[in-house]
């Protein structure tokens, strides 16, 4: 008799055990965000029931106008869904890149309050190259205006970091006012300003041909049972992805990003470890002046062609704060963030027409979503700011002194674990 081959198990390779951590902490990274859209979405709806409206209905108008789903029944079966998708990405370029520059300077420590003024000067910059270069070939113009753009955006934060680091200025104060100082400078220039177009008083010559981002979609053909030329998106979304990846490289995989980092965590613990916290925050500041500029340079070359006076009652750079917030500061968070935040825009007018819900609920959506993640943001500064916890009762206080080394300590192992993670 023959004795049966014993079967052999193939052996399995064991799973990496930094797989499983990585999931359990983009798990609880998940967590807030999620909380904090679910409770915006809760305490509207309740609103919305209070004044006689229909939540469902409501909603289903939100979510079928800006991404195209639930676009079902007789009240919503006529919405376009393709166009509607195409707007939001329109919104979404801008705020991603906004939402990035509010982000770098997050983990800096720094509270990037002027990025309206900083696209603003962004788009002027590119303007000004458009025009005044508008015989260019096209191979060129379009990276010196999008290069403008950049440069702009830099200066003017840069501005802000070289005031928070050698003169101590709160970049709170000087960002808000610097916004200031954008707006009122573009009225300047197209109302009455060198930049005016003639005959008219709120907008520049257009930009050269050659400068514009193309088109996603030909214009001249039919699309999704549409004329091309109804869609706005462009090229610009690309751009906006690719510097998702510069981002993410530039924070984790490189030593700027460790040092940007590490004096977002502390700055004394940074000096320890060789780090210039003043040349560190000037560097953040202009990066995210940087992105953006870019992205006003992507609205001038990529939706207006020229230079409008409209930018003064523009959100994009104060959405962006909520956007950064909610997306935890990282390159997919602030993705997914800004994709939200530019659909409750787009779809705010289905809803209105549709629902009989007013637009402003959007507002107060964001609002909600930007006052529920701050208050997990805020809980999360107390427990590392050691000044802002409370001794436990009946532990004597440590000496002051004492504090500061632990202080210190606590601060450079958190350093030395983020960098081996």
């Amino acid at each position: 008799m023959t004795t049966p081959a014993t079967s052999q198990r193939r052996p399995q390779a064991p799973i990496a055990p930094e797989i499983p951590e990585r999931i359990q902490r983009v798990g609880k990274a998940l967590v807030a965000p999620l909380a904090s859209v679910l409770f915006a979405f809760a305490v509207g709806a309740i609103i919305i029931l209070f004044s006689g409206g229909n939540p469902i209905e409501a909603y289903q108008g939100l979510f079928c106008g800006g991404l195209g789903v639930f676009c079902t029944g007789d009240t919503y079966g006529s919405v376009a869904a393709p166009y509607r998708i195409s707007e939001t990405l329109v919104f979404t370029t801008p705020l991603i890149l906004t939402g990035f520059s509010v982000a770098i300077a997050f983990r800096a420590g720094l509270f990037n309050i002027g990025g309206e003024g900083q696209l603003i000067m962004g788009a002027i910059s590119s303007a000004v190259v458009g025009i005044h270069f508008a015989t260019w070939p096209g191979w060129l113009l379009l990276p010196a205006t999008l290069l403008a753009g950049i440069l702009g955006g830099a200066v003017w934060g840069g501005i802000v970091g070289v005031l928070k680091a050698y003169t101590g200025a709160h970049e709170v104060v000087t960002t808000i006012m610097l916004n200031y100082v954008a707006i009122f400078f573009l009225q300047y220039l197209v109302t009455g300003g060198p930049l005016q177009l003639p005959g008219q008083t709120q907008v520049s010559p257009p930009i050269g041909v050659g400068a514009n981002l193309p088109k996603l979609f030909p214009q001249a053909a039919q699309v999704f049972g549409l004329p091309g030329s109804v869609y706005r998106v462009h090229t610009g979304i690309f751009i906006a992805l690719i510097c998702a990846g510069i981002f993410y490289f530039l924070l984790m995989r490189t030593t700027l990003g460790y040092e940007i980092r590490a004096v977002g965590q502390s700055q004394r613990a940074a000096r320890y470890a060789g780090v210039s916290a003043q040349r560190t925050i000037v560097k953040t500041m202009l990066i995210a002046g940087a992105f953006a500029g870019l992205a006003g340079a992507i609205q001038t070359t990529g939706i207006y062609h020229n230079l409008p006076i409209g930018y003064q009652n523009d959100t994009t750079g104060f959405d962006a704060i909520g956007v950064a917030l909610l997306g935890q500061n990282s390159a997919i968070g602030v993705i997914l963030s800004a994709i939200l935040f530019a659909a409750l825009h787009v779809g705010s007018s289905v809803m209105q027409s549709n629902a009989g819900v007013p637009a402003s609920l959007v507002a107060m959506l964001q609002g909600l979503i930007l006052f529920s993640i701050a208050a997990n943001f805020l809980r999360s500064m107390k427990l590392r700011l050691p000044a802002l916890r409370q001794a436990p009762v009946g532990t004597a206080p440590l000496p002051p002194g004492v504090a500061a080394i632990e202080t210190e300590m606590d601060s450079s192992a958190e350093l030395d674990t983020d960098v081996k993670a």
